[in-house]
């Protein structure tokens, strides 16, 4: 369901944390966050996660750069963007 699987974006100066869902979404061998993405102005990041982790990742940006849009990709629901 979403509030398990959007990625939820918080910007503060020039790092960008980003936490799949609103519900923390489990974290385990069978159901897990395989990655979370940041798309920016500039480009794109990508953060592996493995189970037991935080479905969490925090992503540096320069200057100038802003955010556009971030994905988590779930191994059992696919793919999110917020």
């Amino acid at each position: 369901s979403e509030e398990k699987h959007l990625p939820v974006i918080t910007v503060e100066d020039d790092t960008v944390t980003v936490f799949v869902g609103n519900v923390t979404h489990p974290m385990t061998k069978d159901h897990y966050i395989k990655w979370i993405a940041l798309e920016t102005k500039e480009g794109n990041q990508r953060k592996k996660l493995h189970p037991d982790e935080l479905p969490k990742a925090v992503f540096k940006i320069t200057d100038g750069d802003g955010v556009i849009s971030a994905y988590s990709y779930c191994n059992l629901h696919g793919l999110w963007k917020s």
